[in-house]
């Protein structure tokens, strides 16, 4: 249980590092180029790898789930003072759907991330340093664009809001669900390896992102 907390915690703590650091490469960005284009365009840049992971990771539930997608874009859009990425054009459809297609890349992220630092670790790469170099890079584009846009999650609130109507039905007509103790399902051996390994991880893109943010600060605040 310990390491499946720490793991989410974790999670959650690579996702406000990820938007802190996008804040201040943007920041840095402008204070050299004094351009908001510049900046626009080194950001889509620099993270045009996650970002055709993130997009495609929608596609690709999209067409597995059985929903329409349409066209996918890659070049960067000004939204008020937002600016998205990428973008993929997917069909209307219900909210379990919607749910699973907008959490697809913070699901396909994680896996790529665990998959590419469990190979990394498995196979005692250390030396190798331009693949360390490349994983580390990997790791810094998937765990700073795997996270959902709140369009993303437009249909999290239905789905929630359906389970709740649901099991409030479902109590009042006397039917109780059958009782799960996640500290049996956790404890297992495989599990449980995977959630350590895994809180172990990810101290690494947090470390990354962490070490950014502090080198960048102070330069252009300068």
């Amino acid at each position: 249980m310990l390491f499946f907390t720490l793991f989410f915690i974790e999670l959650f703590l690579l996702f406000l590092l990820s938007r802190n650091l996008s804040r201040n490469l943007s920041h840095f960005f402008y204070s050299i180029s004094k351009s908001k284009n510049f900046t626009i365009i080194t950001l889509s840049i620099l993270f045009l790898p996650g970002t055709i992971i993130h997009e495609f990771s929608h596609a690709i539930a999209a067409r597995l789930l059985g929903v329409h997608v349409g066209t996918m874009e890659f070049m960067p859009q000004i939204e008020g003072e937002h600016v998205k990425l990428g973008s993929v054009q997917v069909a209307h459809t219900d909210p379990i759907r919607r749910f699973f297609i907008g959490t697809a890349p913070f699901l396909f992220g994680t896996a790529i991330m665990m998959g590419l630092l469990f190979y990394f670790v498995q196979n005692r790469l250390y030396d190798n340093y331009l693949f360390a170099i490349l994983v580390g890079y990997g790791i810094f584009e998937v765990g700073n664009t795997m996270f959902s846009s709140r369009k993303d999650m437009e249909g999290a609130l239905e789905l929630f809001g359906i389970l709740i109507f649901v099991i409030i039905v479902l109590y009042f007509l006397g039917v109780r669900l059958p009782s799960f103790n996640p500290n049996s399902f956790l404890s297992q051996p495989l599990i449980h390896q995977v959630f350590q390994r895994g809180s172990l991880f990810l101290l690494i893109p947090l470390a990354i992102d962490a070490v950014i943010i502090i080198l960048l600060r102070p330069i252009y605040k300068n």
